[in-house]
């Protein structure tokens, strides 16, 4: 089917009609290259496309088709047509007819003839393109299969890229390009098509011609069956596979040259490697056991077809043991190897012999005595042993049950006989017990009784046997360790488990006798760390125990004292009369203490706070009236050293309105740490006025809580709470961050080009945290506060805080320093009131505390105290700033002074946001 062939075109009604034809006309030698199409469409397409050298057509063409193809071929020009009758199709007549209009001298060359008849009976579809993907030649499976895979009417010309549909264009596209730069190759696909192949293997073939490539032939095979093949074997070995990786041990087998054919996944997890890994890999590439590359090499060589030998493997690290077993096949071309482990089998084994052993050793050389009962007797085997344990020889007891049962003690002899008889009907699975029994001085010794029945086939006991042993040592170790359990180790005072034990006693002796009082007391030593840490805790724990011994010599016998830990004590007082009881004894102790004890040649004096509790009838456990106890105790540590105070409800409220007040400020912080959630905590600013001016050059920052049930709560209220449970630390954060971002915001707003300052507090615990520095950072190159290009943020630390740890402070007031903010010492005077100090830290401006400031007017000593405080500052180079300003005279005394800035009532009290946007806009009174 070359290009040179002349070309012909049939209009038929159906494609089987055209191939008849087609085939009728070749086998008798016409020379043309026939194609046919079967609408009216695609008629007018091949005509338009290409030039054609004879048009056959049929008589029973409808009326309105037959002008049409008049139409038609007015504008295609001169083009032989032959019409035939529908039914004349490829007779001799039709033949002699078409080589006549065609004028054939010749017949076709059979080479073409015979390549032509081959293409058109083969049952692969069959097509070639040109440059322009236009379709040149296709036979009849082509037209079956190929066009009706993607919907085409094939013509002559028919670009067979274009007219796929959008996704298949570029595969399509692409091939062609590849066959047409010379490339020959496959591609397999996958068709849903009812009536075709579902798979179809697609080669593109370039075609030559004079030693260029002037198209591509195509040629479509179905390949589903191949396919189906190949997937049902992959199946089965996928089958295989999966037995094989049920397999627990190693599998593998391997080719006759010793080659890897496979492993199972037992074995590549075993030796940490993947199943590919091992695929057409030598015998020695595993190194893990010689002993298995030894036996695959000689099994193979071998004529025997199967065989089994025991090989060891280095896993993990560790000599494992494998159980090998060897089969032949494929006609002992190959073989498979199945390895169990049995390392633990062995060790089992070898564990058994040992433990066999072990049993034979112990029951000859065993210290226990041995007993055996044949019920059907009644006749007891005592052993030697058994009898010697009570100090008797062979020879003196017998044999009969009475020689056990009238030894027992007494307490213990009925349950000793509940429990073989429940042993025996089946009740328990052993029978073991715990009694004692009478030695032969007299004494009784604890003894461990143990047995197994043996039953016949109804399930009747009809003997009993097992062991004595000598428990009586034991007993007394576990005595010993339950008073260690129940008792103080340093100071042998009952410990909490014993005292709260006690405790539950009593209060079920209150619910039995009715007027029954008893009171718990809670005693916390007073600065008892402070005397541990300087002494030491070797005298510490002396201390202790001289004090319990104090302790109880103030006590009844019926009384319990215990240690709950540390420096805590308490004591549990029954049978008194009321509450004066429970006082007298806690001055008892108080009196006790006041002696100095002394430690190694050296006195030391302590004290204590007690707290007391009295049994009420609503309070009925002992963890209650120890937590009442407890309250009191600290209840007393507020009124002094070496006090004690008695439990009322007044305090437990209080200890539980403190509770939950520490509940609320935590959920109050939490939410201050998201803007969706309702905020609680507001700032409000005191105003800091120049009083060379009378212009506010800044503001103090003060936190307000405005809880939502118990409206504004006051700082000296919740501000320790946050102090002691640490909440203080973010709160703070809180607070310096929405304090510099009002600040930004009212610097923006109302002075651009004067500076203003905030001031924010820090707590010492906030100054000892070491991610400070870092929030501050972060917070200085926040947008809005650089903006804000001459904000000053300022720091007020108090004396205490730096006091603390100086040398440490001094490093962090140096990187605040260098960081740009001022730092101020607050409320100064009160703390360490040390001048000498602040030379050393590089502070900014000293506040004066308003005890001063308040003073100055009446009282000429604190008017000194001020400008004493006034005049070091300046020489230090520092400012001063005048807290509780509350009066003109105040005013007029610290300009006079020299003092730069003031703040107070006479000024501003703390002012909310919009109260400080009112202040701003006009001039202040005081000015």
């Amino acid at each position: 089917m070359s290009q040179s062939l002349r070309q012909g075109l049939i209009w038929v009604n159906s494609i089987e009609e055209a191939a008849e034809i087609s085939r009728g006309l070749v086998e008798n030698g016409c020379p043309l290259g026939w194609q046919w199409v079967d609408s009216f469409e695609t008629l007018s397409l091949a005509l338009a496309n290409q030039k054609w050298d004879l048009l056959i057509t049929f008589d029973s063409l409808p009326p309105q088709q037959t002008s049409a193809l008049t139409e038609l071929l007015q504008q295609v020009g001169s083009l032989p047509v032959l019409v035939l009758p529908s039914r004349q199709i490829a007779t001799p007549e039709l033949i002699t007819l078409v080589k006549s209009t065609l004028n054939v001298t010749t017949p076709m060359d059979p080479k073409a003839a015979n390549l032509t008849a081959l293409i058109e009976h083969t049952l692969d579809a069959v097509w070639s393109v040109n440059h322009q993907y236009e379709l040149i030649v296709w036979n009849s499976a082509c037209q079956q299969q190929f066009a009706k895979a993607y919907s085409l009417n094939l013509c002559p010309g028919l670009n067979l890229v274009a007219c796929l549909p959008v996704a298949q264009q570029l595969l399509w596209k692409d091939c062609y390009d590849r066959a047409l730069a010379g490339e020959r190759f496959a591609i397999e696909l996958h068709f849903d098509v009812p009536d075709l192949p579902a798979d179809v293997e697609i080669s593109f073939n370039p075609i030559r011609e004079n030693q260029q490539i002037t198209g591509v032939a195509v040629f479509g095979r179905d390949v589903s069956d191949r396919k189906r093949a190949r997937q049902e074997l992959q199946a089965a070995k996928d089958q295989l596979q999966a037995v094989l990786d049920a397999v627990p041990g190693c599998v593998s087998w391997f080719s006759s040259d010793l080659e890897y054919l496979g492993i199972n996944r037992y074995l590549a997890e075993t030796f940490k490697l993947r199943p590919e890994d091992f695929i057409g890999k030598k015998l020695g590439f595993m190194e893990a056991s010689p002993g298995f590359a030894a036996f695959v090499q000689q099994f193979l060589a071998s004529p025997v077809e199967s065989s089994t030998v025991e090989v060891a493997a280095q896993v993990d690290g560790a000599t494992r043991s494998y159980l090998l077993a060897a089969q032949k096949y494929s006609q002992n071309q190959a073989a498979v190897f199945v390895g169990l482990d049995i390392t633990d089998r062995k060790q089992f084994e070898e564990a058994l012999r040992e433990s066999q052993e072990r049993y034979a050793l112990a029951v000859h050389g065993a210290n226990d005595g041995l007993w055996d009962w044949n019920l059907r007797t009644d006749q007891i085997y005592f052993s030697p042993r058994w009898k010697a344990m009570l100090g008797y020889e062979d020879w003196e007891i017998g044999n009969r049950p009475e020689e056990w049962f009238k030894r027992v003690h007494p307490d213990e002899t009925k349950w000793l006989e509940a429990q073989i008889t429940a042993h025996l009907q089946g009740q328990t699975r052993h029978f073991e017990i715990e009694h004692r029994m009478r030695h032969r001085d007299g004494s009784y010794r604890w003894m461990l009784s143990r047995g197994f029945a043996v039953c016949d086939s109804n399930q009747k006991a009809y003997r009993i046997a097992g062991s004595q042993t000598d428990i009586t040592e034991r007993k007394r170790a576990e005595q010993q360790l339950l008073h260690h359990a129940l008792h103080d180790s340093l100071t042998g005072l009952a410990n909490r488990a014993l005292f709260m034990d006690r405790l539950q006693q009593a209060i079920d002796r209150s619910r039995r006798i009715p007027g029954y009082r008893f009171a718990v007391l809670f005693m916390d030593l007073d600065r008892f760390k402070v005397l541990n840490d300087s002494l030491g805790h070797i005298v510490g724990d002396q201390l202790l125990i001289a004090i319990a011994r104090r302790l109880e010599a103030c006590l009844r016998s019926v009384d319990t004292i215990a240690r709950l830990g540390g420096d805590e004590f308490t004591v549990l007082l029954e049978g008194i009369r009321d509450s004066e009881d429970a006082c007298h004894l806690a001055e008892r102790i108080h009196q006790a203490l006041q002696a100095p004890f002394n430690l190694g040649g050296q006195e030391v004096f302590t004290s204590a706070s007690i707290g007391i509790a009295m049994n009420e009838a609503d309070c009925d456990r002992p963890e209650d009236l120890l937590r009442n106890a407890d309250t009191a105790m600290y209840r007393a540590k507020t009124l002094g050293r070496s006090r004690h105070a008695l439990f009322d409800m007044a305090m437990h409220k209080r200890a539980v309105a403190l509770l939950q007040l520490e509940t609320d400020l935590r959920r109050a912080v939490a939410a201050s740490a998201s803007p969706l959630q309702p905020q609680e905590f507001r700032i409000q600013y005191q105003p800091i006025v120049a009083l060379a001016t009378g212009k506010i050059s800044g503001f103090e920052a003060l936190v307000r809580w405005q809880h939502p049930e118990r409206d504004l709560i006051p700082p000296t209220e919740f501000i320790p709470l946050a102090e002691d449970t640490g909440l203080i630390v973010p709160l703070g954060q809180w607070i310096l961050t929405e304090a510099c971002r009002q600040l930004g915001q009212w610097q923006r707003q109302f002075s651009p080009d004067m500076p203003l300052s905030v001031s924010v507090n820090l707590s010492t615990k906030q100054f000892s945290q070491p991610s400070l520095l870092d929030q501050i950072s972060q917070l200085l190159r926040h947008p809005d506060l650089q903006n804000a290009w001459n904000l000053n943020l300022k720091l007020e630390i108090t004396e205490s805080a730096i006091m603390e740890n100086p040398e440490a402070a001094k490093v962090m007031l140096e990187q605040l320093k260098a960081m740009g903010v001022q730092l101020l010492i607050d409320d100064f005077g009160t703390g360490y009131s040390s001048l000498s100090y602040l030379h050393r830290f590089p502070i900014d401006t000293v506040k004066i505390d308003q005890s001063f400031i308040s003073h100055m007017s009446t009282d000429s000593e604190s008017a000194e105290i001020v400008r004493a405080i006034v005049s070091l500052a300046h020489n230090l180079g520092m400012n001063v700033i005048a807290e509780g300003v509350e009066m003109a005279e105040q005013l007029r005394q610290l300009r006079s002074l020299g003092a730069e800035y003031g703040q107070g009532f006479f000024f501003a009290k703390p002012l909310d946001r919009e109260e400080v946007e009112a202040l701003m806009q006009k001039e202040p009174a005081w000015a």
